[in-house]
């Protein structure tokens, strides 16, 4: 409803917030800030925000499919750095 990304911070959220409230006043159209106002509601909350992400996808999909937009920077090097590090406290 507010045009936001998954991982908006809370300044992007409340910002959307208040260009939504600019085009859906509650005077003129308060079925649509109903709706914009729960979604900020929803959205505002950290805890929430979780809750929502968590129950709203398919419950049999597997968790990656939630952080799907988060890149994976880490290298795999083997075990030798490991092992190195384990002689070294011998």
């Amino acid at each position: 409803m507010l045009g936001v990304a998954p991982q908006a911070s809370d300044e992007e959220i409340r910002a959307a917030y208040l260009r939504k409230l600019r085009e859906y006043p509650p005077d003129r159209n308060p079925d649509e800030f109903e709706l914009v106002r729960d979604a900020y509601e929803q959205l505002r909350d950290r805890r929430r925000r979780v809750e929502h992400t968590l129950f709203s996808c398919d419950p049999e999909a597997p968790l990656e499919s939630l952080i799907d937009d988060v890149a994976d920077n880490r290298k795999y090097v083997g075990l030798e750095p490991w092992l190195a590090a384990l002689r070294e406290t011998k």
